[in-house]
């Protein structure tokens, strides 16, 4: 008798725990979102000096934060951590080859700057590059309205004609869903 007992008790535990653990994962799923972004920046051809870091910033990029929170349930004073999962960089014709290194900043109204990402050394014949994360919570920038990158290039001159820099980016929100 003590042996079913104990069967049955160990069965029961078993899925007491499968269920706990499809409970986490819907949990997981409901709490966690993606929110991308893409925006251009050129890239002018003008006389740049060779191997010397140049600057370039984007133009604002809504972050779209509060229709997203919305749509997932949640609210900013819920949200745990925002973190980037993905920063490519790439040009719709040529290739990356006037790109040295690049480092990329993240900046809004009311808070600092702060690294995100970088690449070094860019490899030649490239069409795009994902950079180099930094593991960064960002949250308090994609609470802004918006936000703006600030790139910062090392490019050799001699092979720049002008282009146009397509960034696409990732983040994922890890949140507590609204009851």
């Amino acid at each position: 008798m003590k042996k079913i007992l104990s069967i049955i008790f160990l069965a029961a535990l078993v899925g007491f725990n499968i269920s706990c653990k499809k409970t986490k994962e819907k949990v997981d799923e409901i709490t966690e979102f993606d929110i991308n972004y893409s925006t251009s920046l050129a890239v002018p051809s003008n006389t740049l000096p060779l191997t010397t870091p140049v600057d370039f910033t984007t133009p604002d990029v809504p972050t779209q934060s509060t229709s997203k929170f919305l749509e997932y349930k949640t609210t900013r004073e819920l949200v745990d951590e925002i973190k980037f999962t993905k920063f490519r960089v790439s040009v719709s014709s040529g290739n990356l080859d006037f790109l040295k290194s690049l480092s990329i900043y993240i900046k809004a109204d009311g808070v600092g700057e702060q690294i995100i990402a970088s690449k070094n050394p860019i490899a030649t014949g490239q069409t795009s590059v994902d950079l180099d994360l930094n593991d960064v919570n960002i949250k308090d920038y994609i609470f802004q309205q918006n936000i703006k990158f600030r790139v910062t290039v090392t490019i050799d001159a001699s092979t720049l004609a002008g282009q146009t820099l397509k960034l696409d980016e990732t983040v994922h929100v890890k949140a507590t869903v609204l009851d």
